[in-house]
């Protein structure tokens, strides 16, 4: 419809004998970018209004079907104004805008590629009055790359090889006795990664080699080691030893810690246990003072002479002194 729009503005601007400017956006359809490097996907527009137009332009590169875009930005002067740049405050610091928005120059740069970053690209720019926008594909490639060469925790006497690349590549395997031939390479559902395992002896060299349409890396065991195999197993026995004995010691700490807890418990428990005794007993003793039921078995020394005290009195009630009473020796 849009375009139809425009078609018949520009019959209309023909048959009056006037110039009249598009909307024109170039992209390209398919931009190449190799995994760690950069690339700029190139977006540059014109727009009807291009000599007159003061305003707002924003800026939009949005990734796939996202509704977010992962770069925006916004100008407001006129489109053939000073030269300025158009930030993001809240874009990955991997993209930025390359070229000038007033200029009509909305490329954007990508640092620093990873593999999700393969996908379809929307560039769209937003004026006033009117939004224009076009569609570009960034491919991602890698040449291959060795990841580890390792042997498989899983299976004993297994050499594991896990490489990785786009296109995926094929692993290749050697030994100091020949080429070892029909290994199965297992690709992995993401980040085109390629697993390749074989059974090995302490005898011999391995090389693994990773090869695609745009490199090739390889590594090699044992690295000019006379007993690679037993000191590779060794390294991993002990490295298990060494988990499982950091382990032990945790949990030896951790059962330290929680007697020593419970035996604090305890001591709190008995010296509060303590405490209600005590109060207790002393209740017990304030309450029978003056009674005839005695327990002197539980009686201090202060307790037993205040008792002999009240007894004494308690024998002549109608002669109690009006004074303080006297002090009574002890037999």
């Amino acid at each position: 419809m849009q375009e139809f729009v425009f078609g018949l503005l520009s019959f209309i601007c023909i048959l009056k004998g006037l110039t009249c400017l598009q909307w024109t956006m170039k992209v390209q359809n398919q931009v190449n970018g190799t995994l760690g490097q950069n690339v700029i996907l190139p977006c540059v527009f014109t727009h009807p209004k291009q000599n007159i137009y003061t305003g707002d332009i924003i800026v939009k590169w949005i990734q796939g079907n996202n509704h977010e875009p992962i770069f925006q930005c916004k100008l407001h002067n006129q489109t053939n104004g000073q030269d300025d740049n158009c930030f993001d405050q809240s874009s990955s610091v991997r993209t930025s805008l390359q070229g000038n928005a007033r200029k009509g120059d909305i490329s954007l740069r990508i640092n620093n590629l990873q593999f999700t970053d393969d996908s379809r690209y929307t560039c769209r720019v937003e004026l006033d009055y009117d939004t224009f926008n076009k569609h570009t594909t960034l491919n991602i490639s890698a040449p291959a790359q060795i990841l580890s060469l390792s042997l498989d925790l899983q299976i004993q006497g297994m050499l594991k090889c896990i490489a990785q690349g786009k296109p995926v590549p094929q692993i290749k395997w050697t030994s100091s006795s020949g080429p070892l031939e029909n290994v199965p390479n297992e690709i992995s559902s993401c980040n085109y990664i390629v697993i390749s395992s074989v059974l090995v002896s302490d005898q011999d060299v391995y090389t693994c080699q990773a090869v695609n349409t745009l490199g090739q890396d390889q590594k090699t065991v044992p690295p000019n080691h006379p007993n690679w195999f037993g000191l590779l197993v060794t390294t991993t026995i002990l490295g298990w030893l060494l988990s499982l004995g950091l382990g032990a010691l945790i949990l030896v700490e951790i059962m330290r810690r929680k007697r020593s807890a419970q035996k604090a418990m305890l001591r709190h428990i008995g010296a509060q246990s303590a405490e209600t005794s005590i109060y207790q007993t002393n209740e017990a003793v304030y309450a029978n003072i003056g009674c005839e039921t005695r327990q002197g078995d539980v009686y201090s020394t202060g307790a037993l002479r205040e008792e002999r005290k009240v007894e004494m009195f308690s024998r002549a009630p109608n002669n109690r002194p009006t004074g303080p009473p006297p002090d009574i020796d002890e037999k």
